[in-house]
């Protein structure tokens, strides 16, 4: 009994050992220990994790064996534009959301949604940051400036994107059929 005993110790030590050899070669040598690469792209099957790097991210993606996964950023397809009588007039952001006052200025106000999207910039491109649920929407109202051209969302995004990392990002808010920008830093 003691034989059998020592045996299967043996294993369970054995299995520890190289799961915490391979956690421990993704974070010193950028991939697993025990790894193959596949193909041309930038992952790496492993034992017990499989590794994925996306040019967006400084850190590997750890996925267990078997989990699906893709690139968390995808480059963005949304055409912003410059509307000059639209301005942020006070913007306040940290990693789990931001309060937005925005001044419209023109002489018939556009109508704004609840709808955004946070984008990251890398390498001076724009990707879009991928949502950590995947059933989401935003309701369909239509917001209008009040009487001195302002109109306010308050943005909590952890329960869409999580916390972010610090970097360079932008919130996309549509106004009537176009997309406006709002450029911010997480510092870390």
């Amino acid at each position: 009994m003691k034989k059998w005993f020592k045996i299967i110790l043996g294993v369970i030590g054995g299995i520890v050992l190289l799961l915490g050899t391979d956690l421990l070669c993704i974070f010193t040598i950028n991939r697993p220990l025990f790894a193959i690469k596949k193909g041309n792209e930038s992952m790496y099957k492993g034992i017990f994790y499989d590794t994925y790097y996306c040019k967006e991210l400084s850190m590997p993606q750890i996925k267990a064996k078997g989990t699906k996964f893709s690139c968390a950023i995808k480059e963005s397809q949304y055409d912003v534009i410059v509307i000059s009588d639209i301005t942020l007039f006070y913007g306040m952001f940290d990693e789990t959301g931001a309060t937005l006052v925005i001044k419209d200025n023109a002489k018939t106000h556009y109508t704004y949604g609840e709808w955004y999207k946070i984008e990251k910039k890398v390498n001076n491109e724009w990707y879009e940051v991928k949502p950590i649920i995947d059933d989401y929407g935003f309701d369909d109202i239509a917001y209008i400036p009040d009487e001195n051209g302002e109109v306010k969302f308050v943005i909590d995004w952890e329960w869409l994107y999580g916390k972010l990392t610090p970097g360079v990002y932008r919130i996309l808010k549509q106004v009537n059929n176009h997309y406006i920008a709002f450029e911010f830093n997480i510092e870390s």
